[in-house]
Formats: C-alpha cells, structure tokens, sequence
C-alpha cells in the first residue's frame, strides 16, 4: 500500500480515500492529545511519562486509523531500509547543530560561550564520580548519542508511526513534496502549540508569541528533510533516528554545554533564531534533491 511510486499519479478514488484517512487521523490525534493536555494543565506540568504518553499519541491515532479502515498495519513503512539513510539521520542533528552553536560560542552571541562547567561537572559524575574533567565528559556525550539513542527512539518512534509512518504517505496522494513538508511540519508544531502556550514547553526569548514563532518557523523546514529521509528510504526509521537524535545532541548536548548569558536563549534551542536559519538552508537543499531525484 506505501509503495506507490513517488512519480505514478493517485487515482482519484484514493485521493478520496487519502482525505478520509487524513481526517481520521487528525481527528483521533486532536481527540487523544486534548485529553493529555488537560491532565497536565490540571497538575501543572509534565513528568516523564507523561511526555512520553503525548509523543505515543500521533502512533495511536495512526494506528487506529488503521484499524477503522481495516489496513493491514504490517503495510506502514516499517523495514529499515538502507542504513546509509539511517546513518546520515544520526548525523544530520550534530551538522546542524554545529551550524547553528559555532557561530553562537565564536562571537559570543547573548554573552554566550563554550564550555559550561556545572554541565563538564555533571557529565563526568554521571560517568566517572570524580572531578570535572574533559575526558569523562567526552565518554558521557559519546554514550549519549549511542546508547542513548536508544531511550530517545522509544519516544520518538511513537511520534514517527504517526507523522512519517502514516500521514504523510496520505498527504502525498493529493499533493506536492514541497507541500506535504510543509504542511505536514505545520500540523507538527500547532500539535505542540498548547505545551508552549500553556505549560513550560518554553525556553525562548521570553515574550510567548516570538517563541511560538520562532518554534514554528523553525521546525517546519526540519520536516520538509524528515519527509525526504522517509520517501527517499520507503521507511520511517530514519525519520525516528533523526527526530532521537536531534532532541540528544540539541537539547542534551549543544545547549547544555553552553555558557549562558543574558540573552542565549534568544539564539539556541528549539526556541531561538538560529535554527530557522539553519533550518531553511537545509529545507532547501533537501527540496532541491527531491526534484532532482524524482520525489514530486
């Protein structure tokens, strides 16, 4: 069922079926994360396993949906495909992420710098139990992003079954690559909006609606390349790598390590202004490749 040529035109009857599926899936999507988003305003917060529980929503409803219009779900994208695309996932987060800290710690952007010592400290006593020291805090980022992208892919797998396994294969039938990236990614962020809204999935420039922004306008061309991993592979888990490993090495790894001043967060993260820099940069490139290699 996912097989479908990239370039092979939809039959206008599974165009009427790609819409029905779409609806299915946005409706128990909304349904599921509402009754999540209510119990954590209602504590005022999330733990963990609440987060957790949000990230599994969009592979539920996907699954459910498969369910209601009697798909197999063994018909999902699931095999691994060629591992160079699962590789170049890994990598891409620590690319970018280079692209969006070096010129932060270089020039000092917000009073900024490299080299965080509670971080250095805290990473060589999770790995060693003594003093702050380079080598336990290279050992500890070395672990992180190979072992733990184990514990990342758990979460980011639920996610991924729902937004790269299942919606954008239908979205495909009844448009273009580049909007499919796009719109898929808007779908992507507005699922995140009441976390930022309304809880303290925020550590950007202070003002709600900049951050909220920002957040958008940065994430939505990270789709863009997470549909072209998925389509080009015919698989979702390079999708699942690059998601694990862009919320280690991003939110684990770069931010932590820098030296924050009085203005970082206006630049780092999810939430400042260089990750819709580079954000769009990559968008371009990898819609470039796409109509260059035929993905329409």
């Amino acid at each position: 069922y996912y097989n479908r040529s990239m370039t092979e035109a939809t039959p206008s009857h599974e165009r009427q079926q790609a819409w029905r599926a779409i609806g299915l899936f946005l409706l128990i999507l909304v349904v599921l994360s509402a009754i999540i988003n209510v119990v954590m305003v209602q504590r005022g917060g999330a733990t963990l396993l609440i987060i957790t529980a949000m990230m599994w929503v969009p592979g539920i409803a996907a699954l459910l949906s498969c369910r209601i219009l009697k798909r197999p779900v063994a018909s999902m994208p699931w095999g691994f495909g060629e591992w160079r695309w699962n590789v170049l996932a890994w990598a891409l987060p620590i690319m970018f992420g280079l692209a969006m800290y070096l010129p932060v710690w270089l020039f000092g952007l917000g009073g900024s710098a490299f080299g965080n010592p509670d971080t250095i400290a805290a990473w060589t006593k999770e790995m060693t139990g003594g003093e702050p020291n380079a080598a336990g805090a290279i050992a500890y980022v070395l672990l992180l992003g190979t072992i733990g992208i184990v514990v990342s892919a758990s979460r980011a797998l639920g996610e991924e079954i729902g937004w790269r396994g299942f919606l954008i294969w239908e979205m495909h039938k009844v448009m273009p690559f580049w909007a499919v990236g796009i719109v898929s990614g808007l779908i992507w962020c507005v699922w995140h909006w009441p976390a930022i809204i309304l809880l303290d999935y925020n550590s950007g420039a202070g003002n709600p609606t900049l951050s909220l922004l920002l957040f958008t306008i940065g994430i939505v061309p990270h789709s863009i390349v997470y549909a072209y991993l998925t389509f080009r592979s015919k698989s979702l888990w390079p999708a699942v790598i690059l998601h694990a490993s862009h919320n280690l090495f991003i939110q684990q790894v770069f931010s932590p390590i820098t030296v924050q001043g009085e203005s970082t967060n206006v630049y780092i993260g999810e939430f400042g202004v260089m990750l819709p820099i580079v954000g769009w940069i990559l968008a371009a490139y990898f819609l470039w490749r796409a109509r260059r290699e035929g993905i329409a």
